[in-house]
């Protein structure tokens, strides 16, 4: 099909009710997906030509920017991406992709040395370069970008003091990289025994005010929120538990929403583990979102992980020695919804005092 032609039909109808919808919507399914680039970029640029775009336009327009992203190419193909992006954003209020899930597409699809040389010249005020910069080195080593980093932080840009590699256990978080798929996801602990804790527990427990509460949720700050979907608390024991002791019987005697009688498949994790199940809560955004993405996440996660370690934010390095100084456990209840296994997180942490127990839950449902 011709570009004119293409855009011609896009323009057709505008909603579900014209009588040549489904010939205008038809256009990105018999077309705009099964595309070579080259067509998907002159039809990206005869698109934003168009003043009033109708929704399939709008429609076929996403579609085919995450398709053109989505292609290996060369650094002009990256580019052309990140112009396009940016000019659909000003095209039109009605598109649902933003400059963070750009990032993400380009670092999944396109090789390091044509994301490197987005940074060369780069201006701090370029989200979509300053999100591809995280993607980037949560994939590769992007030390080599250290003058854009840099530029982001003379600006005060969010994401400006994250590390330019992966650190510590991010080598451990599965993301989907060029060339190859991400892993498939698998439930928290898998493979590791149940921690039944000892028999007749006999421990008195009392809720504590957390002020970091706020901070441990913010890998989950886009999910829904309230007492019957989220939980962050805070207990204090009466006298301290080992490590080895630290089990489901305990977790059985916290009060609170998501602990009690109905606790299950408690499971023994590790940093890495809980860091893992942090990044994709804050990547997905729960069953609609809105998304982080793998910049945003990258931070959230980390504030998570420290609030839950009581590490301070003292650097990645630092807060991630002091969550291996704690003991952490994976575990699930009545009160998580049971829908969709990824939507359901139970995560609970022994601090080095052995006396401290913090607990994050969440959970949602498609």
């Amino acid at each position: 099909m011709e570009i004119e032609e293409a855009v011609r039909r896009m323009g057709l109808a505008d909603t579900y009710r014209d009588r040549h919808w489904d010939r205008a919507v038809k256009v990105t399914d018999n077309a705009v997906q099964k595309a070579e680039p080259e067509w998907l970029e002159g039809l990206l640029a005869a698109l934003l030509e168009v003043g009033e775009p109708t929704y399939p336009m709008r429609y076929g327009f996403e579609v085919a920017l995450r398709r053109l992203a989505s292609a290996p190419g060369d650094a002009g193909r990256t580019a052309r991406v990140r112009a396009l992006a940016a000019g659909g954003r000003t095209w039109s209020g009605d598109l649902r992709y933003d400059l963070p899930e750009v990032a993400e597409w380009l670092a999944c699809a396109q090789p390091s040395e044509h994301l490197l040389a987005v940074f060369d010249d780069a201006e701090a005020s370029d989200e979509l370069a300053a999100c591809l910069l995280q993607e980037t080195a949560l994939r590769h080593d992007a030390t080599s970008a250290a003058g854009f980093a840099g530029r982001l932080r003379a600006a005060g840009h969010p994401l400006a003091e994250l590390p330019l590699r992966p650190v510590g256990a991010e080598r451990h978080l599965g993301l989907p990289r060029h060339p190859g798929p991400a892993e498939p996801w698998r439930p928290p602990g898998e493979g590791t025994p149940a921690v039944p804790g000892p028999s007749g527990l006999d421990i008195g427990v009392a809720a504590v005010d957390w002020p970091g509460a706020r901070e441990a949720l913010s890998a989950y700050r886009n999910w829904p929120s309230g007492a019957d979907a989220v939980e962050a608390g805070l207990f204090r024991l009466d006298r301290a538990v080992a490590p080895a002791g630290f089990g489901a019987s305990l977790l059985r005697l916290l009060p609170g929403a998501s602990t009690g009688a109905s606790v299950a498949g408690v499971r023994r994790v590790t940093t890495a583990d809980v860091l893992r199940t942090l990044f994709a809560g804050a990547a997905s955004g729960g069953a609609y979102g809105p998304r982080m993405h793998g910049a945003y996440a990258r931070k959230a996660s980390w504030e998570s992980l420290a609030a839950l370690a009581d590490a301070g934010q003292t650097g990645l390095a630092a807060i991630e020695q002091a969550a291996d100084r704690c003991t952490w456990l994976f575990y699930g209840s009545d009160w998580h919804l049971q829908v969709v296994p990824p939507l359901d997180v139970g995560v609970a942490v022994l601090r080095p005092d052995r006396r401290t127990v913090a607990v994050l839950a969440v959970t949602d449902s498609d």
